[in-house]
């Protein structure tokens, strides 16, 4: 039996299918569409957050080691500043070597320190003038003047080097004395060494 379907239920089914597929579309487009946009995001937010966490562990892992470094340097700079005397006691270590040259008959005719470089007015570099380095210690050279035979010449280095104070031979000239003396004329420069005065900034901290 053949079903006949009028022209106006035709329009109605018509109708119908269409008001259907606008629905269906409309369920896509405003449900299902910001749904799945949302979950896109969110799946980009989570995998922004695992790289940011990533990286906060690598930045903590660092940060530790740093510290460390940072802590084994102030030990060892501490450690250093204790064994040196401090700058105002260039006296008093001019005043040892002399001692020690009389304990090891050297007679010596002058002693003095010589002028650092800087205050002999030798430029600096501009990188030294844009980054200077952090000063631990500094450098002075006690120059000496002196008679002395090479017995008593190597009694007194020995002294001054295995002695209190940091020091040591920095360069020597030996000239002989006329008229046939077992003693020469001896020019010597002692490097030591002595804590600086000013604080030593290591790592945004200072040090004293």
């Amino acid at each position: 039996m053949k079903l006949r379907v009028s022209t106006r239920e035709q329009r109605t089914l018509a109708l119908v299918g269409a008001l259907g597929l606008m629905i269906l579309w409309v369920y896509l487009a405003l449900i299902i569409g910001p749904l799945m946009r949302e979950a896109r995001r969110s799946r980009e937010q989570v995998r922004a957050a695992r790289d940011q966490l990533k990286v906060l562990e690598l930045s903590t892992m660092n940060e530790t080691a740093l510290r460390e470094q940072h802590r084994q340097v102030q030990d060892t700079v501490a450690s250093l500043r204790s064994l040196l005397p401090d700058e105002e006691e260039l006296p008093r270590v001019i005043e040892l070597l002399s001692e020690l040259a009389g304990r090891s008959q050297v007679k010596i005719q002058t002693i003095f320190p010589q002028r650092p470089l800087e205050a002999a007015g030798a430029p600096k570099t501009p990188a030294a003038q844009a980054s200077p380095a952090p000063v631990v210690y500094k450098e002075v050279l006690i120059q000496v003047d002196a008679l002395a035979g090479y017995h008593q010449l190597g009694t007194f280095l020995s002294l001054v080097e295995a002695g209190e104070k940091p020091m040591q031979l920095a360069s020597l000239q030996i000239a002989p004395e006329p008229r046939g003396s077992k003693r020469f004329h001896i020019k010597l420069v002692i490097q030591s060494y002595f804590a600086t005065r000013d604080a030593v900034t290591i790592g945004g901290e200072k040090k004293l």
